[in-house]
């Protein structure tokens, strides 16, 4: 037998023990609890306690346009052990659209992007333009009433506003037709119109078995010489009411008629009214009203800036013309 050899069994009571501390385990790591080992042999009582993370599962979040997402994933409650893996943005797939100009009744837009994805847009609304109206005033006319006419310059949409009555003839002088009818023309510029239409006439007796049949719109007169117009002849109520511009005085010398009329027709005034006519229509004369049963009575006037003024009084007349008589001054009634 050589020297060092051993013989017989070992004594399990006999190790040479080397106490080991515990080293606890990471989550990569391995540990162990306290053991003890023999230094003179592979005796020891270690007992390996294994690496482990504490995992802790998080859900995924899908990636959006415009923000990132990631799968689901482990961290470790104890490191900073993780699977977490990023997912980037999608980024916009974006869809061209076209322009549509703003018209006056409707909205337009610029060109404009969406995403197919998300509702991500650069859409921006461009308001209605509204109407742009210009005016063009339609004045109206003898025959046919006046507007204005408002179209836009850009759709050409219109509409009529602010109507005015139509200005109706301005006839001048009227003219006997022979016909027991009398016709004149209009005075306002443009207008070719005659008006026709028939006598009114009246008949009163001037002297014994005498009588003047005449139309005091158009001076027509029966025995007698025609009528003229008295252009410079005006009245004005004192009261009552008449049409002040359409006062006709006529004569023919003899006889003076006045009476009042509208587009041919006479009117009837209501009240007393002021008549002037130029003063030398009365030089060297008496001015004697007639009535149609043939009273005469002398008309008294004044004079005032070579104008003959006198006072009519239709209050109670029936009739809505005057006749007198121009009686020279050596003459008797």
């Amino acid at each position: 037998m050589e020297c060092g050899g051993e013989y017989g069994e070992k004594d399990s009571n006999n190790h040479d023990l080397v106490q080991h501390a515990a080293k606890a385990p990471t989550c990569t790591e391995i540990g162990w609890d306290a053991y003890d080992r023999c230094i003179r042999c592979g005796y020891t009582t270690r007992k390996e306690l294994p690496a482990q993370h504490d995992l802790k599962q998080h859900a995924a979040k899908a990636p959006t346009c415009t923000e990132k997402g990631w799968n689901a994933y482990e961290t470790c409650s104890r490191c900073d052990y993780t699977t977490y893996a990023e997912l980037p943005a999608l980024n916009h797939d974006l869809v061209r659209h076209d322009a549509k100009a703003a018209t006056c009744t409707e909205i337009g837009w610029n060109a404009y992007d969406t995403c197919k994805n998300c509702d991500y847009t650069t859409y921006a609304e461009v308001p209605a333009l509204n109407h742009d109206y210009q005016a063009v005033t339609v004045e109206p006319t003898c025959e046919t009433d006046g507007y204005t006419v408002f179209t836009c310059s850009r759709c050409k949409d219109s509409y009529t506003a602010d109507p005015t009555d139509k200005l109706g003839h301005q006839f001048g002088a009227w003219s006997p037709n022979g016909t027991g009818s009398q016709s004149a023309d209009c005075l306002r510029q443009g207008c070719a119109h005659t008006g026709s239409t028939d006598c009114r006439k009246f008949t009163f007796r001037t002297a014994e078995g005498e009588t003047l049949t005449f139309c005091p719109v158009c001076g027509q007169a029966e025995n007698a010489a025609q009528l003229e117009m008295i252009d410079a002849a005006t009245a004005w109520p004192l009261i009552g009411s008449l049409s002040a511009e359409d006062v006709t005085a006529r004569t023919n010398g003899e006889y003076l008629s006045v009476a009042f009329e509208t587009a041919g027709s006479l009117t009837q005034p209501t009240g007393r009214v002021r008549l002037a006519l130029p003063a030398g229509l009365l030089e060297g004369k008496t001015l004697v009203r007639i009535a149609p049963d043939g009273t005469q009575t002398e008309m008294p006037f004044e004079t005032k800036r070579e104008k003959i003024i006198l006072t009519l009084d239709f209050v109670n007349s029936e009739l809505p013309v005057m006749l007198f008589r121009l009686v020279p001054q050596t003459a008797a009634l």
